[in-house]
């Protein structure tokens, strides 16, 4: 049987705006990390990313989008620790800056899931 170990959520925020989110209903399943990449779009402020769920309750605080990078270690080791079991519920993934982006800023929340792989790791 195939298991999914990750799942993809795409965000794009327009070239001049400050603020994006969308919602998205994962798999079920035992989250044990994530990672974000970007497409690295100029900006000169701070950017945080912080991810809740359908009742506001935050699941992973807001943070300098850095804080979820690859750290390029194993699979599970090089993700952003994480520990929540999805449901059947909706989460938010919200990136904000406190300065405009210079061009359309792209980026993809990979969320890891706990399976028979990442147990052998």
């Amino acid at each position: 049987m195939l298991k999914k170990q990750e799942e993809v959520v795409n965000l794009t925020i327009a070239n001049g705006s400050q603020f994006g989110s969308v919602s998205f209903q994962p798999m079920a399943g035992l989250v044990i990390g994530c990672v974000i990449y970007t497409n690295d779009a100029t900006n000169p402020g701070f950017v945080t990313a912080k991810i809740t769920n359908q009742n506001g309750e935050i699941v992973s605080a807001p943070a300098d989008i850095r804080n979820y990078r690859s750290r390029e270690a194993g699979y599970k080791e090089g993700c952003k620790p994480l520990y929540f079991e999805t449901g059947k519920k909706m989460y938010d993934f919200e990136v904000n800056s406190d300065q405009p982006f210079e061009s359309d800023f792209k980026c993809q929340l990979v969320l890891i899931y706990e399976n028979d792989l990442t147990q052998q790791c």
